[in-house]
């Protein structure tokens, strides 16, 4: 879903054959395999995660398994041309560090793509009064839930002013919403998501029934709500 927002900044930022790029939270790869087409056998991609049983190395791909709260990214200072990351910093308690260690992989000149789900106002059209409330309230506290653990879902919206204090230079924001219909990938997301917090939406008052209910309107293509907002931001490290 978040991947159109993502290959448009990399086709402006024209990445090129050659280039070494480096994708931090590559998950499933595909932003990854994207860099290896735009960069070419004469560049490198190098991915990295805490779970890298989805990404399979090429000649031109490099992938490392690391968990980024605690150990460093495999990549040496000033030799990287196009860095990514999307939804991890803010899950990170580290994430400003981690995002100085990005900085300096960096060479002169060279790119950040960086993006993030941030906290926005949720609204859906079902077919009940009952169901709309139902799935704002399931959806806000969602969010409640993941910034109690420690995700910063404001993250998004603090990076340009992050990056300006470090002197980049084209620094570019754009907040990406759209809506969802029942059935779609981005409805079963949430649907995904509600149940893999489960245990912590019925602590905070959301009961069995709701959920059930909350499930089933995910699936309704009678529904439509609103996604998650995404902020995508580009930057030049000076030269």
């Amino acid at each position: 879903m978040l991947d159109p927002v993502t290959l448009d900044d990399l086709t402006r930022l024209s990445v090129t054959a050659g280039h070494t790029a480096l994708d931090v939270g590559a998950g499933a790869g595909s932003i990854a395999q994207h860099l290896c087409e735009l960069v070419g056998h004469a560049g490198k991609v190098i991915a990295v995660d805490i779970d890298t049983s989805m990404l399979n190395p090429t000649g031109v791909l490099d992938v490392y398994q690391r968990d980024l709260r605690t150990q460093p990214l495999p990549v040496e200072p000033g030799t990287i041309d196009i860095a990514t990351a999307r939804r991890v910093l803010e899950h990170l308690p580290n994430r400003h560090q981690l995002l100085h260690r990005m900085i300096n992989a960096l060479r002169p000149g060279g790119h950040l793509v960086l993006g993030e789900i941030v906290y926005a106002p949720v609204s859906a059209h079902a077919p009940a009064d009952s169901d709309n409330d139902l799935i704002t309230r399931v959806v806000h506290t969602i969010l409640d839930v993941l910034a109690g653990r420690g995700v910063d879902l404001h993250w998004g919206d603090k990076v340009p002013s992050v990056l300006l204090a470090n002197g980049f230079e084209q620094v570019r924001t754009r907040w990406t919403a759209a809506t969802w219909t029942g059935g779609s990938a981005g409805c079963r997301l949430y649907a995904d998501n509600a149940t893999q917090l489960r245990d912590r939406l019925l602590a905070e008052d959301l009961s069995h029934d709701e959920l059930d209910r909350f499930a089933e309107l995910m699936t309704d293509p009678t529904v439509l709500v609103r996604g998650y907002q995404f902020a995508s931001t580009t930057a030049r490290k000076p030269r």
